[in-house]
């Protein structure tokens, strides 16, 4: 059964498909997470603090040596604690409609797959770091996703081109 809310005006049917730890440029970090409905995606802010705390920390102290495993250890509990609560916020937000979502948050935004002119995703390279830029109206939304292995970058690959077909680059 299909349902309509009369403040975004785009329908939905079914649980969106999600792609998390998209991470906007700049300072402080913005992560976002990606819900893909039918007609449209949607882009949730969900924290504002790195995705990758351990390697950052572990990489500050030189690495896989004493000081850099401890703080790669601290790191690690930062990332789980984070990536917990942004997926608990992400699924609560999944149950509402996408104008909903897109309104919750100053940083939420919404693109109908029909304005999203081109995708462009590349890596992800040596450092498990991808980029990703999506161009609508007229605009460059850029982001990277870190640690990354080829088969996960894939299927992120996948699932933008699944909703996006021939509009992934």
């Amino acid at each position: 059964m299909e349902y309509q809310n009369p403040q975004s005006q785009v329908p939905y049917q079914k649980p969106p498909t999600v792609v998390d730890g998209l991470v906007q440029p700049g300072l402080p970090a913005k992560v976002f997470s990606v819900l893909f409905f039918e007609n449209c995606l949607v882009f949730v802010k969900s924290g504002s603090f790195s995705p990758n705390s351990a390697g950052t920390m572990r990489t500050a102290l030189g690495g896989y040596t004493g000081a850099g495993m401890v703080m790669g250890a601290v790191g690690n509990l930062i990332d789980y604690q984070t990536n917990k609560s942004r997926m608990e916020h992400v699924a609560g937000m999944a149950s509402y409609s996408p104008g909903e979502i897109a309104q919750a948050h100053k940083h939420n935004f919404l693109l109908l797959y029909s304005v999203i002119e081109k995708v462009e995703m590349k890596g992800p390279n040596f450092a498990g770091e991808m980029r990703l830029s999506v161009y609508a109206r007229g605009e460059k939304h850029k982001f990277r996703i870190d640690n990354q292995s080829k088969s996960s970058g894939s299927y992120i690959r996948q699932v933008f081109d699944s909703f996006l077909p021939g509009k992934v680059l």
